[in-house]
């Protein structure tokens, strides 16, 4: 589908292009002429893959197709804002270590709440112990502690 509109874009691109630059009286009338058959060529492009059998034609495979892509897009859609999630809460989490004058990294988890929406459920912390950033990120991000997995080097 995409290849097919992205053929007729170009197809019109390409016809105005030509009927700007073809000069004016008979040539310009022969290049409008030609280029309006060539849109038309592009536009009726899908009725000369079709099977005249008559199985060409299933609109059910289409409505199955386009839920399959908008499956796929949620589901990357659903992936790059958890990435997001992630990368910023351990940013944030490292900022506060680092306020508390801790040296530390963190690998944070996020999955989809009830609201469809993902959130951070659980972080691994390499570094020390410390109570007040583990205290922080409870109340802070809403990692409570027992999901909270300290690796102390």
């Amino acid at each position: 589908m995409r290849a097919w509109l992205l053929g007729i874009v170009l197809t019109a691109l390409a016809g105005g292009l030509a009927r700007q630059l073809a000069p004016r009286g008979r040539e310009q009338a022969v290049v409008r002429l030609v280029s309006g058959l060539l849109l038309t060529l592009a536009i009726l492009r899908p009725l000369a893959e079709w099977r005249w059998d008559g199985s060409g034609w299933d609109p059910g495979a289409l409505e199955r197709q386009a839920e399959e892509q908008a499956e796929n897009f949620r589901k990357n859609q659903q992936d790059t804002l958890s990435a997001i999630i992630e990368e910023r809460t351990e940013a944030y989490i490292w900022d506060k270590a680092n306020q508390l004058g801790l040296r530390c990294t963190a690998e944070v988890t996020a999955a989809a709440g009830e609201s469809g929406i993902p959130l951070p459920v659980s972080a691994v912390i390499r570094g020390p112990y410390d109570e007040a950033l583990a205290r922080c990120i409870e109340e802070e991000v809403g990692i409570p502690a027992e999901k909270l997995i300290w690796q102390e080097e």
